[in-house]
């Protein structure tokens, strides 16, 4: 809500330029079936700041998003374009069945700080594709797409850079961690990019990072058909399991390195 409207009252303002779900006036419902479609987002962070719905100044915090999706259904994010925010995309782990094609994300982030991120994503369902996301902001230490979902679908993206281009790790709610989608997560037809300097030299991280082991993933990453081209002037993994009980099944994927040697 921006400008004072009495008829709109929703909490975590400061969280986000776009908020899906959360309010108190109208009372709290569950949304369903939103699409969010060709809009640019930007200047979601320090030292940005917005009108309250009181009319006053406010000012939005370091882990601001252009989009925060708190709680919804069916939710849909297409052919948009987000910058310049703390994280680009955020959703919440009350969201469910989250679609998000066809978007552009880049110079995300806050500079020295590696909780914010072009997308940071908990949701029961998700699939992500033809999207691209390019570096985030000079300085900041983020990873491009950090996921901590069930029923997880990454597929014909481009993800360029980044602390590490994907880091699936665990998530943190028991009704996630029971369902079998949890188990089984699909990263095909992409092309990811690692410069040198980027950060992390790993690719991918799979499984947790909580350091409470009964949380992690323990199931499949499913990685094929893939296209990975690393510059970096020294060693490149392809992929990080957290622990003994995640696997990974590797198939058809192109590995392209300029470093010489071993790495």
């Amino acid at each position: 809500m921006r400008g004072g409207n009495p008829r709109h009252d929703f909490w975590n303002e400061d969280r986000s330029i776009l908020k899906i779900g959360g309010a108190s006036i109208p009372p709290d419902t569950m949304p369903r079936y939103v699409v969010v479609e060709n809009l640019e987002i930007r200047s979601g962070r320090p030292p940005y700041g917005f009108t309250a719905d009181d009319g006053s100044a406010g000012s939005y915090i370091l882990n601001a998003a252009a989009v925060f999706v708190e709680k919804g259904e069916h939710i849909t994010i297409r052919n948009c374009r987000f910058h310049d925010c703390g994280n680009g995309l955020f959703t919440a782990n009350q969201s469910s069945d989250v679609r998000i094609e066809g978007c552009h994300l880049y110079d995300n982030g806050n500079v020295g700080s590696a909780f914010e991120h072009n997308s940071y994503i908990e949701a029961d369902g998700i699939l992500f594709q033809y999207n691209h996301y390019g570096p985030l902001r000079a300085g900041c230490d983020g990873n491009n797409w950090k996921d901590r979902s069930t029923g997880c679908v990454i597929r014909y993206n481009w993800i360029e850079s980044g602390n590490r281009q994907l880091d699936l790790v665990d998530t943190g709610q028991s009704a996630f961690y029971q369902d079998p989608a949890y188990r089984s997560t699909f990263v095909y037809g992409n092309i990811l990019v690692e410069p040198d300097g980027a950060g992390n030299s790993q690719i991918c991280h799979y499984g947790g990072d909580s350091g409470n082991l009964t949380r992690y993933r323990k199931g499949t990453l499913y990685f094929y058909n893939n296209t990975v081209v690393s510059t970096r002037s020294g060693n490149t993994p392809l992929l990080r399991l957290s622990s003994d009980d995640e696997t990974a099944d590797l198939r058809n994927n192109i590995v392209f390195t300029t470093a010489p040697g071993t790495p």
